[in-house]
């Protein structure tokens, strides 16, 4: 008998059933899948195979297979950054609840599928066991807790640490994913994994594990949803992700035609072949309704992946496979695993710093003991939850937790992690830092490459603009396969902080942060140049930071379009002067800069050198021999600002001042000097109005221009 036409025709449509909208939102199985055959052409092909094998697959033989008794390990990556995305072991081991009461038809909601429907109700015999051992054969509960920035807009790249998908069932919990953030969650079929063992598994939201925490009730079947994918379930309306599209087929005999649902508003919904009832209450559905199924031919078609070679599926429920993860016997008390993190990782001598106990691997943690090292008041605490500390001396700290349970004590070690700075500035008005002397730099200058990889700021020895060295921001992607599957430098940050200056000698007209800089880009296209560097100073101690500047795009990047490793070479061609004005509430005898630099994928590196602070803008100071530069200061100004020019020659000077109309404001000429910076006055009386006005420079016949914003 042909289902698909004939099922349920017999019946009448007898009621109607409402349950709220629960604004459901898709998966991105099939974005996941066309990206992976951009990225992979050479791939198509295999794929293709490899889908066909499966299909191909007689369910006749899988009578065996209908009792079910299938263990399969699995593993919880937790991608954070300390936030709210770190969920509990309790959440998660909620999630596992939800995940085995589906797959074995143990969800008291059955009741609440139409009459229709309930023979075909599958016990697919799948049973979910948390990981007792992780792949060195260490006692683990599971949960596997990553610190890393790729918990933000993550995608493939998050998948970070995944575990042998021959024995595991890899799940990364991550905040939110990239591009589209109605998606919840994605994971590949298994012909499409076939090839992409390092991306095999699950990547799904945080509030999309469990009910409980800051898991939603009717989000808590997204995994449920995302296991039918990864034992190749189709979308019951097919292999698209857009519901309520078309009629479409998903390859099961028992799920009728269907465009899908949106919502669970229609329970008897015949919308393809009346009067056909389609299966609104299916996991694979986007309806979200209360009670929902997977169907017996649902449960074949899983099996006959799971009992398949594609993917390395079949493996999972091994003999072996189960002793290596530890899921054949009793559940062991693991020991904790350590870890804290921290309110802020710079501070001044005698400021205080909050540290929070983050320890996992089990959840009845008994003491902990922390070492703030000789130098910290107090030394050591035994407070459990969290404590404080200052520091007495300048430098880095080395912070050690040892935290303990009934299972036994875990101890971790964090070198460099507080940096201890010195509050009394420094006079450094006018002298250039070209950072010739590393071992300075590294002393006095508190880099934190936060997230310890590739990408970071560091002294280089090879190429600096007036010597030999200089400092950069290393964003060059250089790691080799597999490590540059995982792990790419978009959503990373890293800053360098400086030591304390003292620019109470500095009027607020007269006050500039120089430097010169040189970066390059892989990106072809000016919206793939997604890098940033954010400048920011404080007044007290790094306890608030106040942005400065933002530079982004061309900003960064002076020399365009470089596909190997950038590096200035000692060409000084490759430098921009960058000057920025500084505020009255910066000069202070206690400031602190702070260089945040945001790398993209397509990032190469950026070098900066010649660190000043002074009265003068750094432009004005390196003129060609044959030419000149300017600067307007203030700008932006209130009613007066005065025009800086350094020039190769003494000669006379043409001004024309412009609206934004370009009607002349005012003009004047005057006689500059060589071997001096030049002041020239622009009065007051220029200015009548509000607004954006040109200033035009000529000399030598050469012309330049600036905009001036008044106030």
């Amino acid at each position: 008998m042909n289902i698909k036409r004939t099922l349920l025709s017999m019946l009448a449509v007898v009621t109607l059933q409402n349950v709220a909208n629960a604004q459901s939102e898709p998966c991105g199985v099939l974005h996941a899948h066309q990206a992976v055959l951009e990225k992979y052409p050479e791939l198509k092909a295999q794929i293709a195979q490899a889908d066909a094998y499966l299909n191909g697959l007689d369910v006749k033989n899988l009578e065996k297979n209908r009792a079910g008794n299938y263990i399969i390990p699995v593993v919880f990556h937790v991608i954070h950054n300390y936030g709210a995305e770190n969920i509990s072991d309790a959440q998660i081991y909620d999630e596992m609840k939800t995940l085995n009461k589906y797959f074995q038809k143990k969800n008291a909601d059955t009741s609440g599928i139409i009459p229709v429907f309930k023979p075909l109700i599958a016990n697919v015999g799948i049973e979910f066991r948390l990981a007792n051992k992780d792949p060195e054969g260490n006692c683990t509960n599971g949960i596997d807790r990553i610190h890393n920035y790729k918990t933000n807009g993550a995608n493939d790249q998050s998948k970070l640490n995944p575990w042998n998908r021959s024995v595991y069932y890899n799940i990364w919990v991550i905040n939110d994913l990239v591009g589209d953030q109605n998606v919840l969650a994605y994971a590949y079929k298994p012909a499409t994994a076939q090839n992409l063992f390092f991306y095999d598994g699950v990547i799904v939201k945080s509030n999309c594990v469990g009910t409980i925490g800051t898991g939603q009730a009717f989000l808590g079947r997204t995994l449920t949803h995302e296991t039918g994918h990864v034992l190749n379930l189709d979308h019951t309306w097919g292999g698209t992700n857009q519901p309520k599209v078309a009629c479409g087929d998903d390859g099961v005999l028992d799920t009728p035609q269907t465009k899908g649902h949106d919502n669970c508003g229609n329970l008897y919904d015949s919308t393809c072949n009346a009067p056909v009832i389609e299966n609104v209450q299916n996991v694979m559905d986007y309806s979200f309704c209360t009670a929902q199924m997977f169907t017996l031919g649902q449960k074949d078609r899983m099996l006959s992946a799971l009992t398949s070679p594609i993917a390395q599926r079949s493996s999972l429920y091994s003999a072996q496979s189960l002793a290596f993860a530890g899921v054949d016997g009793p559940v062991q008390d693991c020991a904790p695993k350590a870890d804290f993190n921290v309110n802020r990782q710079f501070t001044c001598k005698g400021t205080s710093v909050n540290f929070t106990n983050k320890s996992f691997n089990d959840t009845t943690m008994t003491a902990s003991l922390w070492d703030f090292t000789a130098d910290g008041t107090p030394a050591t605490s035994t407070t459990l939850a969290s404590a404080s500390a200052s520091f007495a001396t300048v430098g880095w700290k080395n912070i050690t937790l040892q935290a303990t349970s009934n299972a036994g004590s875990g101890t971790t070690v964090k070198n460099n992690y507080i940096f201890v700075a010195d509050p009394i500035g420094k006079v450094v008005t006018g002298q250039i830092n070209s950072f010739e002397d590393e071992t300075a730099f590294n002393t006095n200058w508190a880099n934190f490459n936060y997230y310890h990889n590739n990408f970071k700021w560091e002294h280089y020895p090879w190429g600096g603009y007036s010597g030999t060295k200089c400092i950069r921001y290393h964003a060059f992607d250089d790691r080799p396969f597999p490590q540059s599957t995982i792990g790419s430098a978009k959503g990373d940050v890293d800053e360098l902080i400086t030591e304390a200056y003292d620019l109470t000698g500095l009027s607020v007209n007269n006050a500039y942060l120089n430097f010169l800089l040189a970066g390059a880009t892989r990106a072809s296209i000016n919206a793939d140049m997604d890098d940033s560097l954010v400048i920011q100073y404080s007044i007290n101690c790094g306890a608030s930071w106040v942005n400065l500047v933002k530079l982004s795009k061309t900003g960064i990047i002076n020399n365009g379009t470089i596909a190997a490793e950038f590096d200035p070479s000692f060409a000084t061609a490759v430098w921009a002067p960058k000057s920025f004005a500084l505020p009255q509430a910066a000069l202070t005898s206690s400031t602190f800069f702070k260089l945040r630099y945001r790398p993209g994928d397509l990032s190469n590196n950026v070098y900066l050198d010649n660190f000043e602070i002074n009265s003068t803008p750094v432009s004005v100071k390196n003129v060609n021999a044959t030419g000149f530069e300017f600067e307007i200061v203030p700008n932006p100004a209130n009613n007066f600002a005065n025009i800086q020019i350094n020039t190769a020659s003494t000669n006379q000077v043409h001004v024309l001042i412009t609206n934004l109309m370009g009607a002349k404001v005012a003009a004047f000429t005057q006689k500059v000097n060589s071997g001096s910076i030049n002041t020239l006055e622009i009065p007051a009386e220029v200015f009548t109005q509000k607004g954006i006005y040109f200033v035009n420079i000529e000399m030598d016949g050469k012309k330049a221009t600036k905009k001036l914003v008044i106030q």
